[in-house]
Formats: structure tokens, C-alpha cells, sequence
């Protein structure tokens, strides 16, 4: 209980960190740089950021690409889970790991509906010549929960096959978020952000399994 209670409190600072990055951003050195004149916090840093950058379609392309990864697992599980329903008849015989998986899955596509209502930075660049929500980087951080959330799970079970998509599940997912900077296609404080919501949200997946598992051990 002790461990879930840590984790629990590493995801608690995480979320406050989150929140107060996202205050900061909304708040500090705002400035009109973006397209249309579209409004950009921490402006000074994130121009300089983007001058040095600019956008890479090459790196654009393979996230794109590699985007695709994380749909992959989440159907993955998504279909494991199923099939464990239908085989076991109830849902709380269905893995732990499996079960806490979905809330983990409703808690992205929460966040992703939020960020898409609530703009606070919008994208370097115009798609389709329009402005689109850019904080925080929709890629990064669905990589980080989906990918990091499925290494915790592979590495545990056995197989070779799993033991490669864990840390294949690894290597993409530091791919993405590497090549997403490198792509231009957000800000860099966008990019971080990303970052900190997506160890946020595995922090309370790891956080709410231990609790569950710990219990389970003291019955």
C-alpha cells in the first residue's frame, strides 16, 4: 500500500505541475507571433525555439507515420480485453492491467476533447490554411500513456514476442516525441507540456493498479 501511495503522490505533483506550466503558459510573455496573429505563451523562447527548427517534413511524415502505433496497441488491448470478457462471462475477472487500461484510454480521449475546446496555444503553421489547437501535442503525449502504459504491461508477461513490442513500444515512443519537435509542427512548450500530461496520466494508471493489486494480495 505504501508503494501506491507514493505513486500516487508522484502523479498528484505531476498533475500540479501540469496545471501550473499551463497557467504560466497562458500568462507569461504572450505574445501575437503565431499565424493570424494568433497569441503564443513563453513567445520569446518559443520563436527562438522555431527559427532554429523551422518544420521538417521529413520528420512530419514519420510521426504521422509512426502515429499510427499507438491506435495499434490501444485496439490491442482493447481486443484482449474483450476476448477475456467473453471468455471469463464477468468483467472483474478480466486482467487488472487490462481493466485499468480503459479508464487510462478515457482519461486521453478526455484530455484530447478538453485541449480541442479549451485553445490555449495554437500550431506554428496552418493546416489546411487553418489554426489548430496545439497544446499540448496531441502525439506526444498519447505516445507517452499509450506506449509507456504498454511497456509496464508487456515487460511483465512472458514471451519473447511481448518482450519485443515493450521495448519496440519504447523506442517509438521516444521517436515520436523526438521527431514531433524536430517536425515544427508544434512549439516547443507544447511539445513539454505533451510530456507532462502523458506521465501524468501513467502515473495514475501505475498509481490506481497498485492500489487494486494491493488489496487484492490482502484479501
Amino acid at each position: 500500500m505504501k508503494i501506491a501511495k507514493k505513486q500516487l503522490g508522484i502523479a498528484i505533483g505531476l498533475l500540479i505541475v501540469f496545471i501550473l506550466y499551463t497557467i504560466c503558459l497562458i500568462n507569461i510573455d504572450v505574445q501575437k507571433i503565431g499565424p493570424h496573429y494568433s497569441e503564443v505563451g513563453f513567445a520569446t523562447l518559443n520563436q527562438s525555439l522555431y527559427n532554429k527548427i523551422g518544420t521538417n517534413a521529413f520528420w512530419c511524415q514519420v510521426t504521422e507515420v509512426l502515429g499510427i502505433f499507438p491506435l495499434i496497441m490501444v485496439g490491442y488491448f482493447a481486443l484482449r480485453g474483450v476476448f477475456q470478457l467473453y471468455t471469463r462471462k464477468k468483467l472483474l475477472l478480466v486482467d487488472k492491467e487490462i481493466l485499468a487500461l480503459g479508464f487510462l484510454y478515457a482519461g486521453v480521449a478526455a484530455c484530447y476533447v478538453l485541449f480541442e475546446k479549451v485553445i490555449i496555444n495554437y500550431r506554428p503553421i496552418l493546416e489546411d490554411g487553418q489554426l489548430e489547437a496545439s497544446y499540448p501535442s496531441s502525439h506526444t503525449f498519447l505516445a507517452i500513456t499509450v506506449l509507456l502504459s504498454a511497456f509496464y504491461v508487456l515487460r511483465k508477461e512472458t514471451g519473447m514476442v511481448k518482450a519485443i513490442i515493450a521495448y519496440l513500444s519504447l523506442v517509438v515512443m521516444l521517436v515520436l516525441v523526438i521527431g514531433r519537435f524536430l517536425s515544427g509542427s508544434h512549439w516547443g512548450t507544447d511539445i513539454f507540456g505533451g510530456v507532462l500530461l502523458g506521465l501524468t496520466l501513467v502515473s495514475f494508471y501505475l498509481a490506481g493498479l497498485k492500489a487494486v493489486l494491493n488489496t487484492k494480495k490482502e484479501r
